[in-house]
């Protein structure tokens, strides 16, 4: 893991864990694909439905969903509208993205708090067909939350940074 020179600890931390949760999201995607393949194969040639066929791909997707909405976060990609902001002026337009980042921290931050408690409460209970905690199935959403939350934090800080490097233009 070798940075550019005068990177510093936390930037490489942070393209590590971008490259970690991108490539373990690539490799969810292959065993969904290879699972959904297995089942129909083994059940149209076979007649031998395999019976995790339904959960296992379900509980998978989830993370899949989860871990790839983080890694998007991270990099900027989700989507906005921003017809109306576009158009304020430039100091009026970054308070007004500042705000947005608060919101969608605060956002995260409930969707966590309340998910990790369905979380600790599924745990004691098991999935009827792969016998995996019911825990599995709502991790995703408290991991990419977490994740999220972390991200969407640096961006406010960055923000909140150009904010003040500009002395209050476009941040």
């Amino acid at each position: 893991m070798l940075g550019t020179p005068g990177e510093s600890v936390l930037a490489r931390l942070d393209r590590w864990l971008d490259q970690v949760l991108y490539h373990a999201s690539a490799v969810v995607l292959v065993v969904i694909a290879l699972a959904v393949m297995y089942t129909v194969v083994a059940r149209y040639f076979f007649s031998a439905s395999p019976i995790w066929s339904e959960e296992a791909p379900r509980v998978l997707f989830l993370w899949l969903c989860y871990l790839g909405v983080a890694v998007a976060t991270r990099r900027g990609h989700n989507l906005r509208v921003t017809f109306i902001v576009d158009r304020f002026p430039p100091r009026l337009r970054a308070l007004t993205d500042v705000v947005m980042d608060v919101l969608v921290i605060v956002m995260l931050a409930v969707l966590f708090y309340f998910n990790w408690r369905i979380v600790v409460f599924a745990s004691g209970t098991k999935m009827i067909a792969t016998g995996w905690s019911n825990a599995v199935g709502f991790l995703p959403l408290s991991v990419g939350c977490a994740f999220m939350l972390l991200y969407q934090v640096m961006h406010l800080v960055r923000r909140l940074r150009r904010l003040r490097d500009s002395g209050g233009g476009k941040a």
